[in-house]
Parts: C-alpha cells; structure tokens; sequence
C-alpha cells in the first residue's frame, strides 16, 4: 500500500508547521467499512476517466481509449474537465486528440451512472471545450470552447440527450451563472482588453436565447453567483462615488444590498443554504485568480465573523457548516530550492473557529482550477455530499500525481484515493 500523503509531504514540505492537532493512522479496513456517500470521477495517470467510491477498491473505467504521446511529434488521446450532473446520474468529459503540438479534434461525451454507457453529444475540428457546468435541471452541459482561429469564446448549450448545440453568446473572457431552474442564466464577459465590452446580462433560455443586459458597471471580478435557493445574485459593480462594491441583487438583478467595497478585485460564492456569502478581497495584482483576504458573512446579520489573510481559494461543504480554504505556501527542498505548495484550512462557520490540516503540492491541473475556484464552485466540488471528507490532488516527492482523501475534520491521516491528475465529487 502507497504511503500516505502526509507522510510523502514530510520530505516535500520541510519548513511548513504541520497541524498541531494529533492525527490517527487511517485503518486499512476504513475505506471498505466506512460509509459511503456519492461518487468520485478522476482523470488517471493513463489519460482515462474512471468513477470510484470513496474506497477506491475497483475504480471502474469509463474510457479505456487514452494515448499519451511518446515523444513531441506522437500522435495523443485523453480526456480532461470530468463534470457531474446535479443529481449524480450523469458524468460529462470532453476527449482531446491531436499530433506533436496540435489539437486536432475534441469531443464530449455524457456516462449515464445506472445504464454504465457513454454517448458522445458533441463534436468538433475547431471549437475545443475548455469548461462544463450542467444545467441545475439535468438537461444541457452549457460549455465555452476556444477556436484557434478567433479571439472570442463560444458559450454553447449542448442536450444531454444528444440534440444539436445550441450557440447562446461569445465573448472573451466569458462567466455564467445557472438560475436554479435550469432557464436562465446571468452572464459577465468581455474586458478593456477584448473586442467584446465588459458587462454583465441575463440570458433568457425558455423559447430561443433573449438576452437583457443590467444597466451597471461591472467592477474587477470574475464569476457571478445566483443564490442556490434562487432568490438573490451576487455580482460586482462601480457606485454612484467610483467606487468597487460587491452587490446583492434580486433574482431580476434589481440591487438590495451593498456588503462590502474592495479596491483590486474579488471572488466569492454562496453557501448552499444560501445564509452565508464568503468572498476574497484582492490584495495582489496577479494576471488571473486572486489572493487576498478571505471575509466570511452573515447575509441575516450583515457581520463579517471570519476573516483570514492570503487566501487564495474556497470551497463550501454540501451542509454549509464548513468552509474549506488554501493559502499558498513557499518552502524550501532538501537542496535550497523554492517549491510551491498549499495549506489546506478549515473554517467552522457555526463556531467561527479555524485550523490548519495539510500542506500539499497540488497538481497542475488542481491549480489551474483554484484560480478560478469561483466559477468551479459551482459546477463541480471536491466536498462529499455527507461533508466529511474531501479530495486533494497532490504530487509526491518523485513526481508522481495522485488524488487523496482527506478527513475534513483533520483528525486522521490521508490516505490515498489514485493515481490520477484531477478529480471531483459527485453532489448527490
């Protein structure tokens, strides 16, 4: 049995404080007695998708066709972006081939859980698929796709069921938000620096595609967030005065509350009851993402009880009561060299209490999702629908990328889930 990530770490991570709390061994019999909640879809070190429990006893493959090149100018296959539907009965993932340095096809198939079938639903020579987020109603994987030669994206809506995409808008850059009745949407694209300009819409998906832009200035942000009971949006804008403000706006977008202004920029999201909003308050200029200071806040009460500094990203537990956060590490290896690492945090949002429980190194593939953790907030998580546990894709001293199970109580070791570059949970 691989050693377990902590212990890996030990070597990696030589001058990060380890938590201060007593962490147990995790039984070998744990994995197979433990309850188990949901599923987990992960990339393996093979390029093929494959679906597990918790366990990780006999993942089963979903494609079995992933090639990775042998040398630059070998011909390649693999599957990236694995996304689950909202009631966990569907697994969409996007199929990448190509030679040496160039894409030639993408394709994007949907596995249905209890008939253990794949059909593709989607296909193309130049649009490339390079983010997924189903439909609240099961029905579309909505998707943006890159095109080599255009400098806007395409955001599209493709059936489940296998009919024709449906184009519904371009722009670069390009954030949506689903309605929680799968017909609407609320849309921010385009910057300064694009052909589209900045500003934020609805998109109307009932008869055909009718979009109604707000009449508002978007400020520095990325993704918009409907509330998950429906009622509110949260979203940015310039005030009366010039300045930043994150707002809370009704379902048609009409302005009820500012909660905080911000000089950079900012990210945030709901927690799932709705009750709770945690955003990130900008304090470096970096060209995508954010770091700064987390803020945590009762909508009820309007007080900010949390607040952490250097922040990078977060991720709210299925039950609201958690809030799992990263903050980036700089340490040093065993030869004098700089390695980037994360801490993994967790905050107690009923107690308003904090600890630390793991340093790791993330994949590539995971940090590149952290940078735009609001807006994968919402499509996919790393929570088990029971909120005691989560999934960490990390690589080991000697290179290798896997994904762990850890404990979100941070009283015992991590254990090893797979090999694997990236993986989520399923929400049910």
């Amino acid at each position: 049995m691989k050693k377990l990530i902590l212990l890996t770490l030990t070597a990696l991570i030589a001058t990060s404080c380890l938590p201060q709390d007593t962490q147990l061994p995790q039984s070998p019999l744990l994995p197979l007695l433990e309850r188990k909640s949901g599923l987990i879809a992960y990339i393996g070190i093979d390029g093929n998708v494959y679906i597990t429990d918790q366990s990780g006893k006999s993942p089963a493959p979903v494609t079995d066709d992933a090639a990775l090149p042998e040398t630059q100018t070998s011909a390649y296959r693999y599957y990236q972006f694995p996304t689950w539907s909202k009631d966990g009965n569907q697994l969409a993932y996007v199929g990448i081939e190509g030679t040496g340095a160039s894409q030639s096809k993408a394709d994007l198939s949907v596995y249905n859980v209890d008939e253990k079938t794949s059909a593709e639903i989607f296909s193309s020579e130049t649009e490339f698929p390079f983010y997924l987020y189903w439909s609240p109603d099961n029905e579309n994987v909505s998707l943006i796709s890159a095109s080599a030669s255009r400098q806007s994206i395409l955001l599209q809506n493709v059936p489940a069921r296998g009919d024709e995409p449906v184009i519904l808008d371009a722009g670069s850059p390009y954030y949506w938000s689903w309605a929680p009745d799968g017909k609407t949407m609320i849309v921010h694209t385009g910057s300064d620096a694009s052909s589209t300009p900045e500003h934020l819409a609805f998109l109307q998906l009932d008869s055909g595609v009718i979009e109604d832009g707000l009449d508002t200035t978007p400020a520095s942000f990325q993704a918009p967030a409907w509330s998950p009971n429906g009622e509110q949006i949260l979203y940015t804008r310039v005030n009366d005065d010039g300045k930043q403000e994150l707002v809370v706006a009704d379902s048609t977008g009409e302005f009820q509350q500012a909660i905080a202004e911000f000089e950079l920029n900012t990210a945030f999201a709901w927690s799932p009851d709705s009750e709770l909003v945690a955003y990130i308050e900008g304090t470096e200029n970096l060209n995508v993402g954010i770091v700064g200071k987390l803020h945590v806040i009762d909508l009820a009460t309007s007080e900010d009880f949390f607040q952490a500094d250097d922040v990078l990203a977060f991720f709210w537990s299925p039950n609201s009561r958690q809030l799992a956060y990263f903050k980036p590490l700089q340490v040093t290896d065993s030869s004098g060299g700089q390695l980037s690492a994360l801490q993994l945090n967790m905050l107690d949002a009923v107690s308003g209490e904090s600890k630390e429980l793991f340093p790791f190194a993330p994949t590539n593939i995971f940090s590149n999702t952290l940078q735009y953790f609001d807006q994968y907030h919402q499509s996919a998580t790393i929570w088990s629908p029971d909120s005691n546990n989560l999934l960490l894709p990390f690589v080991s001293p000697n290179g290798t990328p896997g994904i762990a199970v850890v404990a979100a109580s941070g009283q015992l070791e991590p254990r090893l889930l797979a090999e694997g570059f990236i993986g989520f949970w399923s929400w049910k």
